[in-house]
């Protein structure tokens, strides 16, 4: 059944008439009517439920009179029956599905209030009351009018067509503002004070509505803007985003890129937790620590995170030699690693990451590949629980298995066995909300006789299967170690690619076919080196850094971390090092970089429209404005 919501003045038969025209010969389950609580109103209100009580018992009548408002006779008050109308109406949202919205009853500004209600949040019927007035007779006979005032003038009015309905259709409503029912305040129980104190609900109902038209006016736009809600974003606030980003921790961009909602596709579960506190943790946590391999904590460069020269790749790997192989092997310390890791997501606003792993290497007598990499997700899976029971962050986590290239010996078996591995479990795990492997990278070192084209066959049954396929390459290899990962693989994503610019047709070609580049600076930066604003003239000097240059080129570069705990920098400290390594790079750069790594995420369509729709915190709001108050 339908439910009516009507204003009331001081003419009480409104509310009765709207009832027997509104919803034709089926009347209305339920009657709301709001009012003032002038001497007149609360007789009308009085008269209203006398009404209901004798001719419609049946319907369930509630007439709310707002306290300490006599009229409508002031901004502020017009303002505080807007807020009333608002938390009415939400109620009703909650509630009912099927609204009528009768505008006939009291002062102009509440029927003016009440129709902008039903077009922001919808109703099934918008209507209006026309009344002529009933003709009298005086006693002395001299003739005159009046209104119904009386059962029997309402029925005799409307049977006379004195009384007539005006229909003025329905609304959709916006679902952005409907959505503000969830956060709108109980209505007073039954003979209690209708209270309104402030404008909070009104303030929402109106940010939104701006908001909206922004949108609107910003069709054009869209297009151009990483993330659509910017375009709902006030100009001030946008024009922000064209500004450089600011690296300095004290009054920079800090506090908003840690709280930008972030997605990590470049993350070695192995060079996680390698020196300190989370190293020690993690060898804490050990089934069994007598098996243990008692290794010394690597040195770390001077200077680091940031060297004055680049270690090269091997060096690199030496410092997560106290982690990886040599603790995970140990089914407590690989689940220690994993819920630290996940913990480190929760607190760097991680939404979604996709974390590398070996699990072949971690195997042992007993214990083969297969059961380490259930483990491996039943670790995560875990940890996503407790955060969901928490109520806090909680990021999902997919899986992407490494196969590693070798330099000498067997080339091709370790690639068979971690491909079989991940295409078993690809077909496995299937719950695309949940924990599972999406993908294979092709790792390791690279040189003329590891690349791609010498695994083709190899990767084929994870290319039949529709797996997301990402190949470490352009990193220590040429133009022509990209061109292969692309051409034999068909890879889907490039690791690092740093020297995809020396071929400028390479570069189309990963533009046109929007492969994604996963650059991890501050590896990037150890391992090869990079001129920066810090340190112009570093040995083995390669130039500047090449992301600002894909990234103006149109590709989808993504940042990421590489190995969190080897690089001692998180996926925010990396964002925070672009400024030195790609001087100008903007605010609106760094979105476009997340709305990259949402677009290349081995991940669903529907869960990736999903992250699309996560909140982007302003920027700068003071600066901004500082700026609209000049405009």
């Amino acid at each position: 059944m339908a439910t009516l919501l009507s204003t009331l003045g001081t003419s009480w038969a409104i509310v009765p008439e709207a009832f027997l025209l509104g919803n034709g010969q089926a009347g209305y389950e339920c009657v709301f009517v709001l009012t003032t609580s002038s001497n007149a109103t609360l007789a009308a209100k009085a008269k209203t439920e006398h009404w209901f009580a004798s001719h419609a018992p049946q319907t369930s009548l509630r007439v709310l009179a707002i306290e300490h408002m006599q009229d409508l006779s002031s901004e502020n008050e017009h303002k505080r029956f807007e807020e009333a109308l608002y938390q009415v109406y939400f109620h009703l949202l909650q509630h009912n599905s099927d609204i009528h919205v009768c505008l006939a009853g009291g002062f102009k500004t509440m029927s003016a209030s009440a129709q902008e209600a039903a077009g922001l949040l919808g109703c099934s019927r918008l209507f209006h009351l026309l009344a002529d007035p009933i003709a009298t007779v005086g006693s002395d006979g001299s003739p005159g009018f009046k209104f119904p005032d009386s059962d029997e003038d309402i029925r005799s009015a409307i049977a006379n067509h004195k009384v007539r309905i005006i229909h003025l259709g329905s609304r959709a409503g916006w679902p952005t503002i409907r959505e503000l029912a969830a956060e709108a305040p109980a209505l007073p129980p039954l003979g209690a004070e209708f209270l309104v104190e402030d404008h909070s609900l009104q303030n929402k109902v109106h940010h939104r509505v701006e908001a909206g038209m922004r949108l609107a006016a910003s069709e054009r736009e869209l297009a151009a803007l990483p993330f659509p809600q910017l375009a709902r974003w006030a100009p001030g606030e946008r024009d922000a985003l064209e500004a450089p980003l600011n690296p300095h921790p004290d009054g920079g961009d800090h506090a908003w890129i840690q709280a930008l909602p972030k997605v990590e596709l470049h993350c070695h579960l192995g060079g996680f937790a390698t020196h300190g506190e989370l190293l020690r943790q993690v060898r804490a946590a050990a089934e069994h620590p007598n098996w243990l391999p008692s290794l010394a904590e690597p040195s770390l460069p001077p200077g680091w995170p940031s060297p004055a020269a680049p270690i090269g790749l091997e060096a690199y790997r030496v410092l997560g030699n106290a982690n990886g192989s040599a603790l995970l092997k140990d089914p407590g310390c690989l689940a220690k690693q994993i819920e630290l890791l996940y913990r480190h997501f929760q607190t760097q606003n991680i939404i979604h990451a996709e974390v590398r792993c070996s699990p072949a290497n971690y195997a042992s007598d007993g214990r083969s590949a297969w059961d380490v990499l259930c483990d491996i997700r039943e670790s995560f899976e875990r940890c996503r629980q407790q955060a969901i029971n928490a109520g806090g962050r909680v990021p999902l986590v997919n899986l992407i298995i490494i196969a590693t290239r070798q330099t000498q010996g067997d080339f091709r078996t370790g690639i068979l066995r971690h491909v079989a591995l991940a295409t078993t479990a690809f077909e496995h795990w299937t719950c695309d909300s949940e924990c599972r492997v999406v993908g294979v990278d092709l790792a390791g070192f690279e040189d003329r006789v590891t690349r791609a084209h010498y695994f083709r066959d190899d990767f084929m049954p994870a290319l039949r299967l529709g797996m997301g396929i990402t190949v470490h390459a352009g990193e220590n290899d040429d133009a022509e170690g990209i061109w292969s990962a692309i051409l034999d693989l068909n890879t889907r994503r490039l690791g690092h690619a740093l020297h995809l610019a020396d071929s400028p047709t390479l570069l189309k070609t990963v533009v046109d076919r929007r492969i994604g580049i996963e650059m991890c600076p501050y590896a990037n930066l150890q391992i090869v080196g990079f001129q920066s604003v810090q340190n112009h003239e570093t040995p083995d000097d390669c130039g500047p850094y090449p992301l600002k240059q894909y990234l103006d080129a149109g590709a989808a570069v993504t940042i990421n971390t590489d190995n969190i705990g080897i690089s001692s920098a998180s996926l925010g400290d990396n964002l925070q090092l672009l400024p030195h390594l790609c001087p100008g790079i903007t605010r609106l750069d760094v979105l476009w970089l997340l709305r990259n790594a949402i677009d290349q995420a081995f991940l669903p369509p529907a869960i990736k429209t999903e992250l699309l729709r996560c909140h982007l915190p302003r920027a700068c709001q003071g600066k901004s404005r500082e700026r609209k108050k000049q405009t």
